[in-house]
């Protein structure tokens, strides 16, 4: 595995309200914000998150992780969560890759701070088109109606983690359907962040 140093950290752990809060909580109402690392075209964490996305080095997700939990610290915002949801795929895609990418980086979360690990309980009902050349604004577009919850319980503040943030279309989607009666508070933890990649 790559030398951490060589990754290009974000720091939002010293900072609660941090670039990343800022541009999500301009469409989301959440609690905190947080991404170890940003994505940088042709880079290591490029290569590393392509890698686990495409290759299926799910050893990868534990790997970021750990990285995540020795910069956060223990009170920041979004580890004070009682349940973590990944952002879901689409069965009909989760069934051809294999797995959800993001699994691992969750399950890793929900182990360290004794939480259940939610993943029945947001659906994407929408089969979207893959995101990764489409504008900012066609992303909303796809993905503003595709998930749909599953509620078994009310919950207070859940975590939702996913691989690469952009432009929050996604997690905005999946954190207001989950707003909207399954939790009182949302944040959001992703394992890079790329900042400016998108028009």
């Amino acid at each position: 595995m790559r030398c951490a140093s060589k990754l290009p950290k974000t720091y939002f752990e010293q900072e609660e309200n941090n670039a990343l809060k800022i541009m999500l909580r301009q469409y989301l109402p959440l609690e905190g914000a947080y991404a170890p690392f940003y994505f940088l075209q042709h880079s290591p964490i490029q290569e590393l998150v392509h890698a686990l996305k495409y290759q299926g080095k799910n050893k990868i997700a534990d790997w970021i992780a750990q990285q995540s939990a020795e910069l956060i610290p223990k009170e920041y915002p979004v580890l004070q969560c009682d349940g973590i949801v990944p952002v879901p795929l689409h069965p009909s895609r989760q069934q051809k890759r294999g797995y959800n990418q993001v699994t691992g980086f969750g399950q890793y979360w929900a182990k360290r701070l004794g939480v259940p690990y939610l993943d029945d309980l947001l659906l994407r009902k929408n089969q979207t088109k893959t995101l990764v050349r489409m504008s900012r604004e066609a992303r909303w577009d796809e993905v503003k109606n595709a998930f749909l919850i599953q509620p078994k319980r009310g919950y207070n503040h859940l975590l939702l983690v996913d691989d690469v943030i952009t432009t929050g279309a996604t997690l905005t989607a999946c954190g207001n359907a989950l707003l909207n009666g399954v939790c009182e508070k949302i944040s959001v933890m992703g394992m890079a962040y790329a900042q400016n990649i998108l028009p």
